[in-house]
């Protein structure tokens, strides 16, 4: 399901950027062929940012068990004496 979300955003922003590169090319041909190749440029580079963030390490992940031992580490849930002015 995650993939026909993915699908269908960026299919759509897909669309409007021709869409819209297509109308700039037919009012001003020459101007609009360097902003186009800019966004294609940013394009590639936030691609590449993605990917990188994506294959970056991620905290380990601890399940919780019947002893409540996830509450004892330091990121643990906030309890009512956590909170201010208790």
């Amino acid at each position: 399901m995650n993939y026909l979300w993915l699908f269908a955003v960026s299919g759509g922003a897909a669309l409007l950027g021709i869409a819209l590169a297509f109308g700039m090319i037919k009012q001003d041909g020459r101007r609009s062929v360097a902003a186009i190749a800019g966004a294609f440029v940013v394009a590639i580079v936030a691609l590449g940012l993605g990917i990188y963030v994506q294959k970056a390490p991620t905290a380990p992940l601890r399940a919780s068990d019947r002893e409540g031992s996830q509450n004892n580490l330091p990121a643990a849930a906030t309890t009512e004496k956590d909170l201010p002015g208790k």
